[in-house]
């Protein structure tokens, strides 16, 4: 069995060659390394083994997940770190070797479903929009902080603000002035945030397909689509990296 694991700063996602299922939890919770070491020394038990691939821009969080996998596993897993030089696309930017490994595998794993060129909304601590050129080659992209940074930012230099809950806030994109705190901040972060992307979209080149993946996908895909400015189709896939790790020919 094969197994991919993107492993962010916010979040640990799991998918499995071949099936639907994607588990995602919480890199903050205390429970978490555990439960995504037994979850995969379950299943490498019952497959009489598992090749695990991860993505990693969170150095200290993949560390540990691989110790205790490894510690519960022994030899029934093998876990593989994706690079680079696992992914078929050229990258032209400034310094490669620099760029996250999860922004290029979502980039990969876009090309393998839609024409280029495309632009990957990859929007999870922080949101990146990357665009991938006519010839299928990265070409880079933008970081833009993500809703609850912004959120956080927001919070960290006022007193008194409320949460936002941005999971559950988002099947509903306000499109009026906010007449609450709440609502207010909603607009004017959420504004920010798809207002950037359709301005960088046109930067591109007025790139035809936007594909948009990570943990507030949701919300930014209900954002985008809610907009007049928009003239792009718009794919939602959430967990683009992790399915683009199992199902990676390597």
């Amino acid at each position: 069995m094969t197994v991919g694991i993107d492993v962010g700063n916010t979040a640990i996602k799991v998918a499995f060659a071949g099936r639907d299922e994607v588990v995602v939890r919480r890199v903050a919770h205390a429970e978490t390394f555990a439960a995504v070491a037994q979850l995969l020394a379950d299943r490498a038990a019952v497959a009489s083994g598992i090749e695990a691939r991860i993505a990693s821009v969170n150095r200290a969080a993949a560390n540990e997940l691989i110790a205790q996998a490894e510690s519960l596993s022994g030899e029934r897993i093998r876990i593989r770190r994706i690079t680079r030089s696992d992914l078929p696309i050229r990258v032209a930017t400034d310094h490669p070797e620099r760029v996250g490994i999860d922004r290029i595998v979502g980039a990969f794993g876009a090309t393998l479903g839609y024409p280029t060129p495309l632009v990957v909304v990859d929007a999870g601590t922080t949101t990146t929009v990357d665009l991938v050129d006519a010839e299928g080659i990265y070409r880079g992209g933008a970081i833009i902080p993500g809703l609850e940074m912004q959120t956080a930012a927001l919070a960290a230099g006022t007193d008194g603000l409320p949460q936002i809950d941005w999971e559950s806030s988002c099947t509903s994109p306000i499109l009026q002035p906010g007449k609450n705190t709440v609502d207010g901040i909603r607009l004017g972060i959420l504004s920010s945030v798809v207002g950037g992307i359709e301005r960088l979209v046109r930067l591109y080149g007025d790139v035809p397909t936007v594909v948009v993946t990570g943990g507030d996908s949701e919300c930014i895909a209900a954002g985008l689509a809610a907009s007049s400015q928009h003239k792009f189709d718009i794919h939602l896939h959430p967990h683009l990296v992790c399915r683009t790790l199992a199902s990676l020919q390597t």
